[in-house]
């Protein structure tokens, strides 16, 4: 990278700063993330904060799995210290968004879980339009009602419970024409499951990797 270059993209950290100041966090998104890019895993301490930043940013967009994500790599390369707080304080047991209970917690866990590995079972391991999106939130949301009824998560703590939404078997009709020499998919993908990150501590969520094609 040119001298010329790196003082650009060392520039997009302040402009990032300013653009927030102003209340204008989609233009401060283009700056951080340059400026996040723009920085060696060689000065952990300077990547860590512009991080940190780009995180409030993705926040005060209301992109908060991404947001928890960028705070998640923040707090890996600085431990200690605010930045750590600020994820605690943010997240729940799961390493995701708090929500405003720990039943929606749970839900949030195990929706990650199946809307995964339906992903993993189809081609292109994505959504193609809203109404095979809609489809499966709905079937997730229906059998995570049966298991609410069921009283099967009272007694089990974070891990288990997750090991338990790995386990729980969902069978989704087919939705795509490509799929049509089977009758059903089942969520049971053999050899896949979601798992809290070894690292972080954190169950990745679908919009971290996946999208509407």
């Amino acid at each position: 990278m040119s001298f010329r270059a790196k003082t650009n993209r060392q520039k997009d950290f302040s402009r990032g700063l300013d653009a927030l100041a102003r209340h204008d966090p989609a233009t401060a998104l283009v700056h951080l993330r340059s400026a996040v890019a723009a920085c060696s895993a060689a000065h952990p301490g300077e990547l860590s904060r512009r991080l940190y930043w780009l995180a409030i940013t993705l926040h005060r967009l209301g992109k908060q799995p991404l947001a928890i994500k960028a705070l998640s790599s923040a707090r890996q390369l600085a431990p200690r210290g605010h930045i750590s707080r600020y994820f605690s304080h943010t997240t729940n047991e799961y390493g995701q968004p708090r929500c405003s209970c720990a039943e929606h917690d749970d839900y949030r866990a195990f929706f990650s879980v199946q809307v995964q590995r339906y992903l993993w079972s189809v081609p292109g391991q994505r959504f193609t339009d809203n109404v095979e999106m809609e489809t499966v939130m709905a079937i997730i949301a229906k059998a995570w009602l049966q298991m609410q009824k069921s009283g099967a998560l009272a007694e089990l703590d974070c891990r288990q419970k997750v090991a338990y939404f790995n386990r729980y078997r969902i069978q989704f009709p087919v939705l795509r024409a490509e799929n049509r020499n089977t009758s059903r998919i089942s969520s049971f993908a053999v050899g896949f499951s979601v798992e809290l990150d070894g690292k972080s501590g954190r169950l990745p969520m679908p919009v971290e990797k996946l999208s509407i094609i």
